[in-house]
């Protein structure tokens, strides 16, 4: 991937990205997103999704393609994508470089302030779910497949939970019974880069314990 421009300080953050034989200016500030002609601004925006997705034909690696997907509030939907030539170490180099950037930045003025919405509804007694996840104060209620066509919910306590994560998911499996496992893809589930964090934050100095005698984490 090209960078012609690449600019970052605490609060912004300018690129110029590659995607096929496009190059498209990015910016982001602590008010929004401009991506092109386009522009949301991060009050606007209540749920993010983000990933890289490997490319292959006939076998053959050819690209990475790093998606960034937004919803508003008017449920419409804001897309960021550059790829990056498989077979290049420069081109994977920069893309990385460049999805760090952009992750970073998002974090501080956007995924965080989701991470800690989940945190206040857990702390007025409410469960987050996300994907085929909700946390509860008493641990994490998962939908699984017991069979192929069939789904069913199981209740994992917090001293059964494990964590973890896949090529391109995460997922919750129970400790005692490693056939009940839940698992949510990162670029098709809203929020869930989000919800790993507030996952890794209850493990952090037992605050899922502290969740679950009713006091705040």
């Amino acid at each position: 991937m090209e960078s012609i421009n690449s600019t970052t300080n605490s609060d912004t953050l300018e690129l110029v990205l590659k995607n096929s034989f496009l190059k498209t200016t990015l910016s982001i500030d602590r008010l929004g997103i401009t991506y092109g002609k386009k522009h949301v601004f991060f009050s606007d925006i209540e749920s993010l999704r983000y990933g890289a997705t490997a490319v292959s034909v006939n076998a053959i690696p050819t690209s990475v393609n790093y998606t960034f997907n937004f919803l508003d509030t008017q449920n419409k939907k804001f897309t960021i994508l550059f790829s990056a030539v498989a077979l290049s170490k420069n081109s994977k180099q920069g893309a990385e470089q460049h999805n760090r950037a952009i992750i970073d930045i998002l974090w501080k003025h956007l995924t965080s302030k989701i991470v800690n919405k989940m945190i206040n509804t857990l702390n007025s007694k409410g469960t987050v779910k996300v994907g085929n996840f909700e946390i509860r104060s008493n641990g994490i209620n998962i939908t699984h497949r017991r069979f192929i066509f069939s789904k069913r919910e199981a209740l994992i306590p917090w001293k059964e939970c494990l964590k973890g994560v896949g090529p391109g998911y995460f997922y919750i499996q129970s400790a005692t019974d490693k056939k009940v496992i839940a698992k949510s893809m990162f670029l098709q589930t809203w929020n869930l880069n989000a919800f790993q964090s507030v996952v890794n934050y209850l493990w952090d100095n037992g605050n899922c314990y502290k969740l679950e005698r009713g006091e705040k984490i």
